[in-house]
């Protein structure tokens, strides 16, 4: 079929979007329009690969694999479907489970399907390597896309970019279309003006210093002058 299809690990999408545009992997320091990234993967899968969108399919984590709000949006959204797999804290650190396997499976189904004459992933991960070989098997075409990587190296398999079709860079530009950075919290607030109490005591002068201002002044008065 003379269509294509976008399939997308959310995990590595938005966390080198956090990476490029707030210096850290983590996807809270950013902000997402998923209405706005939807439709600019439409219509830049439309445009490279000359085919009709079939389907854009969104491969994230969730805890217990509980649609998050993010997750209802988007399945919801015409020609959008989302697969969740499981997301664990392990030594302080969220990981998916689970989301590798179900684009492997998803990709292979489709090419040997023959569903689509083009697929689109967004990924960075070298355990779809074998999933991307059995594609070009089937005939299909494989795009990847890559987010510009922050420190302007790969931040993608050298395999699968070997592999790959056609490759394409998401850069900057691109992806602030649809993503900002949060901006970090601002220096705290001014303290409160103290009691007059307090202020009393914080400007009286220290006790040595008195002693001293004392003592000038009783030399320099008239009785304790000589002759």
């Amino acid at each position: 079929m003379d269509r294509c299809v976008v399939l997308v690990d959310a995990g590595y999408l938005l966390g080198a979007a956090a990476s490029l545009l707030a210096g850290e992997p983590a996807r809270s320091r950013i902000s997402v329009d998923h209405a706005t990234l939807i439709q600019g993967l439409r219509e830049r899968a439309e445009a490279e690969t000359e085919r009709p969108l079939l389907r854009i399919y969104w491969f994230d984590g969730a805890p217990d694999r509980v649609p998050q709000p993010e997750h209802r949006r988007l399945r919801v959204m015409p020609r959008v479907t989302v697969r969740l797999g499981a997301l664990t804290r392990s030594d302080g650190r969220w990981a998916q489970k689970g989301v590798d396997a179900a684009m492997h499976a998803e990709l292979t189904e489709l090419a040997r399907n023959r569903a689509c004459s083009d697929i689109v992933l967004v990924t960075g991960d070298g355990d779809l390597l074998p999933g991307l070989m059995s594609a070009k098997e089937h005939g299909v075409a494989v795009h990847l896309w890559a987010v510009q990587a922050a420190d302007g190296d790969y931040n993608q398999s050298e395999d699968l970019v070997a592999e790959a079709d056609e490759r394409r860079v998401l850069d900057r530009a691109w992806i602030t279309g649809a993503v900002r950075a949060k901006e970090l919290p601002g220096p705290c607030a001014p303290t409160t003006e103290p009691r007059p109490e307090i202020a009393a005591i914080l400007a009286a002068p220290l006790p040595e210093t008195a002693a001293a201002a004392a003592a000038a002044a009783a030399a320099e008065s008239p009785g304790t002058r000589n002759g």
